[in-house]
């Protein structure tokens, strides 16, 4: 086991098989092909990519937003790949895809989707939280599948 950052008071942990867990916040993305939201800060885009090209769409994609740390730090491939989000305040869990990289300093950002499944505020405006209660887990190198839709694994440049 070995600490890969710590981010906003949170250490990154890859365990001894690879997976890189950490426990934070949950902010809001709206990134990608859907709507903004009313998101300030919304862009047309995610990182990854469906097999046509297109960006995810943050209204029906499950997906997390990662630190370039991780991918730059890991072995396997983390774009694509399969990531299982908790809320341990109210057990709610979801499958999820790491789908996004998002500032370096961040930690802790969810989809819209992803908010939903977990029973959390999915407004990027006011919702998410800032209490350190939501459980990351990341197995770079596993292609990620979210009720079952399979995506692919793609490296970040």
């Amino acid at each position: 086991m070995r600490t890969i950052a710590t981010i906003e008071g949170q250490n990154v942990v890859e365990l001894n098989d690879g997976t890189v867990t950490y426990t934070s916040k949950a902010a809001i993305d709206s990134d990608g092909a859907g709507l903004s939201h009313g998101d300030p800060y919304w862009q047309n885009d995610t990182s990854l990519h469906d097999v046509d090209g297109h960006p995810l769409n943050a209204d029906l994609d499950k997906y997390i937003v990662v630190p370039p740390i991780i991918p730059k730090s890991v072995v396997g491939i983390v774009l694509g790949c399969q990531a299982f989000v908790t809320n341990t305040i109210n057990g709610l869990d979801t499958a999820a895809v790491v789908g996004d990289i998002g500032p370096r300093k961040k930690l802790g950002e969810i989809s819209i989707a992803c908010a939903k499944a977990l029973g959390i505020n999915r407004s990027p405006i006011v919702g998410g939280g800032d209490a350190h209660v939501i459980h990351y887990s990341i197995k770079p190198g596993v292609p990620a599948l979210v009720d079952g839709k399979a995506y692919d694994l793609q490296r970040y440049k």
